[in-house]
C-alpha cells in the first residue's frame, strides 16, 4: 500500500452566528455527485478485514445495518422511505437533547435521502457519556429578568455511556415537559417538548434507558412530522459480525495504526497550533508491552469507560483494561474464525465500543457512502482522514458538514452592543475629553476658554512639553467637575451590560431543540433547504 500524505491545509467551518443563517459544506448541488463519486471510489479499494476484502465486508455490514434500523425503527414508528443498501447516508449524534443546528442535521438526511434515492440512517452514538441529565435554557426570576434555569430530566448520576444507564427518578422523566413548558413560556408558549414528550415516556415504558428513551421521542416526532429516516444505537451496530471483522483488522495491526494514529494526531495539532495533550485527542498510550487502541472497554459489572489495551501473547491476542476486564482471540488476524471468537466473546460484561475517530472511519469506508457531520464532528474528521490515507493507503471518502441557527422568538442578536461601546466611549471622554459635556454639565466658563485658547495655540513640534502640561491641567481640572455624570453614566452602563447579557442569554443558540415552538423550526428547516437548492 502507498501512504498518502495528510493535506498541509484544512478546511475551516465557521459556526453560523445570526438568526436563520445556515452552513452546508460542499453546497446541497454537490451532494449526489459526492454521494456518486464516494462509491465510485469505494469499488476500487484494495483492503482487507480478517480475511475478507472490503467489497464483501462492506456488503454483509450494510445487510446487518438495514435490517438491524429496520427492525429497531419499527418498533415505535413508521418508515416509508428508499430501503436498499446500494446507497446510504449516513449522520449520528449522541442521545441528547442537542440545539436546532444539530437537528436540522437529521431534516436534511431525510430530504436528501429522498432526493437521491438513498437510504438514510441516523446512528444514535450511545457510548458518549451521558452527561448532566439537565438541560440549560432562559427562564424568567421574580424581578423580571432572563436567567438560566437548569430543568432536569433526571437524577445526577455516574458518568457512564448512555448504553449503561437506566433512567433513575421516572417521577422526574415523566414530568420534564410540564416544567420545561413552565421555564419558557415567557417566550413559547407552545414548546416542542409538548408534542415529543408523549413519545419520551412511551419510550421509558418500552427501554427504560437514558440515552434509548430520548433518542427514541425525538426520533418519533420527526415522524409525526414526515421525516423519513432509519435510526440504530452505535451499541447494536457493534453487536455484528461485520464490526468484529473490521476490529479484528484494527487490532491485527495495531503497532501501525498505533503509529499512523499518533503521528496524524501529533502533525494535526502542529497544522492548528494546539498545545493540549487533550485536543483533539490524547495520544494513544504504550505501558509493559501493552499497546493502548482507540476503543473503550465496559460492562454491565464495570459500566465506566476505560481505554482498550492490547498485546500478543504467544498464539493469543489479549484485549482488556488492564484491570478488570479481558478477552482472548487468536494470533491469526487475517483468519475470518478470528473475527468470529471476538464477535461470540463479547458480552453484557465486555462490550468493545470505539472511539470518535473509529466510530466514523467504520461508518464512512464500510456502512454508508455519504456521511453528514455537525461543525465538531467536520472539524475532527480531518484528522480521521489523516489516518485513514496513512493507515489503509487511500484517499478518504468526503462528508458534508450542515449546521444552522435558529433564535428563540424575541432574543435579539447582538442589541445592546453599541449601546455598551457608546457608554464606554462617553466615560472615557469624562477623563480626556471633558469639554465635550460643555452642555450637559455645568463647567466653569473660564476653564473651557482655557481650553480653547490651548487648541488654538498648539505649538510647533519639539516645544510642546509646556503645552501638554497646561493642557493636562485643564482637563484634569474639568474632569474634576464630571463626577456626577460619570457616576451616571457608569450605573446606565452597568445597567445596559445586564441587559445585554440577559439579550445573550436569550439569544444563545445552544438551547435544546424541544424548547423551541416546533413550527418555527421545521419552517426555518425548510426554508434553509429550500433556499440551499
Amino acid at each position: 500500500m502507498n501512504t498518502l500524505h495528510a493535506p498541509a491545509t484544512f478546511q475551516t467551518y465557521r459556526v453560523p452566528r445570526t438568526d436563520g443563517s445556515v452552513l452546508i459544506d460542499p453546497p446541497l448541488r454537490l451532494a449526489e455527485q459526492l454521494l456518486q463519486d464516494n462509491r465510485q471510489s469505494a469499488a476500487l479499494w484494495d483492503i482487507e478485514f480478517s480475511g475478507l476484502g472490503v467489497a464483501e465486508l462492506r456488503r454483509q455490514a450494510r445487510e446487518e445495518l438495514l435490517r438491524a434500523a429496520t427492525h429497531y425503527t419499527r418498533r415505535y414508528r413508521d418508515y416509508d422511505g428508499p430501503s436498499g443498501t446500494d446507497s446510504i447516508i449516513l449522520a449520528g449524534h449522541q442521545p441528547q437533547l442537542f440545539h436546532p443546528g444539530v437537528w436540522f442535521k437529521n431534516h436534511a438526511l431525510s430530504r436528501l435521502a429522498q432526493q437521491a434515492g438513498a437510504t438514510p440512517i441516523n446512528l444514535v452514538v450511545d457510548n458518549d457519556l451521558r452527561g448532566s441529565g439537565s438541560v440549560r435554557v432562559p427562564s424568567r426570576s421574580e424581578d423580571g429578568s432572563v436567567v438560566a434555569a437548569q430543568v432536569p430530566y433526571d437524577d445526577p448520576g455516574p458518568s457512564v455511556p448512555l448504553e449503561q444507564h437506566r433512567i433513575a427518578n421516572r417521577s422526574l422523566f415523566d414530568s420534564f415537559d410540564r416544567r420545561l413548558a413552565a421555564a419558557v413560556r415567557p417566550w413559547v408558549p407552545e414548546p416542542a417538548v409538548e408534542a415529543m414528550w408523549g413519545h419520551a415516556r412511551q419510550a421509558a415504558n418500552r427501554c427504560e434507558n437514558t440515552g434509548c428513551a430520548l433518542a427514541g421521542a425525538r426520533h418519533a416526532l420527526e415522524g409525526d412530522l414526515g421525516w423519513q429516516t432509519l435510526e440504530l444505537p452505535l451499541s447494536v451496530v457493534c453487536r455484528t459480525p461485520s464490526f468484529a471483522a473490521f476490529l479484528v483488522g484494527l487490532i491485527g495491526q495495531l503497532p501501525r495504526l498505533h503509529d499512523c494514529y499518533n503521528e496524524s494526531v501529533l502533525a494535526y495539532r502542529a497544522a492548528h497550533g494546539i498545545r493540549s495533550s487533550a485536543h483533539p485527542v490524547p495520544l494513544l498510550g504504550e505501558r509493559d508491552g501493552w499497546l493502548e487502541a482507540p476503543l473503550w472497554i465496559y460492562g454491565d459489572d464495570a459500566p465506566e469507560r476505560r481505554p482498550v489495551w492490547v498485546r500478543v501473547a504467544g498464539d493469543q491476542i489479549e484485549i482488556s483494561d488492564r484491570d478488570q476486564l479481558c478477552l482472548r482471540i487468536d494470533n491469526d488476524p487475517d483468519n475470518p474464525r478470528t473475527a468470529e471468537q471476538l464477535f461470540q466473546r463479547q458480552s453484557s460484561r465486555l462490550k468493545l465500543r470505539p472511539r470518535a475517530l473509529i466510530t466514523t472511519m467504520y461508518s464512512r469506508l464500510i456502512l454508508g457512502d455519504l456521511f453528514l457531520h455537525g461543525i465538531g464532528g467536520g472539524k475532527y474528521d480531518q484528522l480521521g482522514d489523516m489516518i485513514i490515507r496513512q493507515f489503509f493507503g487511500i484517499e478518504p471518502p468526503r462528508f458534508m458538514v450542515l449546521s444552522a441557527t435558529v433564535l428563540l422568538p424575541g432574543a435579539a442578536n447582538g442589541e445592546g452592543q453599541q449601546a455598551i461601546r457608546r457608554l464606554k466611549a462617553q466615560l472615557r471622554d469624562t477623563r480626556f475629553n471633558p469639554q465635550r459635556f460643555a452642555e450637559k454639565a455645568s463647567l466653569p466658563e473660564e476653564l473651557l476658554e482655557r481650553h480653547r485658547e490651548l487648541l488654538v495655540a498648539v505649538p510647533e513640534r519639539g516645544e510642546k512639553r509646556a503645552w501638554h502640561r497646561a493642557m493636562q491641567d485643564v482637563t484634569r481640572s474639568l474632569a474634576g467637575h464630571l463626577d456626577g455624570v460619570r457616576e451616571r453614566l457608569s450605573r446606565e452602563l452597568g445597567e445596559t451590560a445586564e441587559r445585554v447579557k440577559q439579550q445573550q442569554l436569550l439569544a444563545s443558540r445552544e438551547h435544546p431543540f424541544c424548547a423551541y415552538p416546533l413550527e418555527q423550526l421545521t419552517a426555518a428547516f425548510e426554508r434553509f433547504w429550500q433556499a440551499a437548492r
